[in-house]
Formats: structure tokens, C-alpha cells, sequence
């Protein structure tokens, strides 16, 4: 409940959760969630130390640049597998048209 709770401080965090098929939510609304979370751990003694170090690697692969347009990528363009075979059917295309182009330009004589 303590490393939910390092996790979980906004509706965003709860919808990033619940998009990752971490959290279930069956309140109804991420807002409620939220402050589900940060209601229940009021009476804990939490030590942040102990999970500082797996917040940290979170939070810097998150914040990686190549992992986020990567992902953007992969769920703006490539959300159904028709979209992915037709992006390997242009890719096919243009790499014989290169071919083709390559050997009408170096025939052998």
C-alpha cells in the first residue's frame, strides 16, 4: 500500500495504471481512485526510503525520450496488425524500387 501510495498522488497517475493493466478500477472514476489511495494510507508509517530507488528507475524510464516516441509511434501508427503489414508492404515496395533503380543505373555492360 505504501509504494501505491509513492505512486498514486493525482488522476493522472491512476489512469497511467490503469492504462499499464496495473490497477483495476472498479470505483468508477480515476479521481475516486486517487483518493481512495491517498485516504487509506493516512494512518501508515511509510519509509520512502525503501522504494526510492524503484521510484527512481520508474521515473528515469518514463522520462526516457527514445522509449516515449517509440511509444507514441507504436500507438499512434501501429495500433492494428493491418496497419503494421501494410507499413511492411511500403517498406517492401520502396526497397525494390531502390534495388531497381540501383541496377537500371549499374548495368553490367
Amino acid at each position: 500500500m505504501c509504494f501505491l501510495d509513492l505512486l498514486i498522488d493525482e488522476t493522472e497517475d491512476v489512469k497511467d495504471l490503469r492504462d499499464a493493466g496495473i490497477l483495476y478500477n472498479g470505483l468508477g472514476s480515476d479521481e475516486e481512485v486517487a483518493k481512495l489511495f491517498n485516504k487509506m494510507n493516512t494512518d501508515l508509517v511509510p519509509s520512502p526510503m525503501i522504494y526510492s530507488d524503484v521510484k527512481e528507475k520508474i521515473h528515469n524510464h518514463c522520462k526516457n525520450m527514445w522509449i516515449n516516441h517509440a511509444a507514441q509511434a507504436y500507438h499512434t501508427y501501429f495500433r492494428s496488425p493491418w496497419t503494421f503489414l501494410a507499413f511492411l508492404g511500403a517498406l517492401a515496395a520502396l526497397t525494390l524500387t531502390a534495388l531497381q533503380t540501383y541496377y537500371t543505373m549499374y548495368q553490367q555492360k
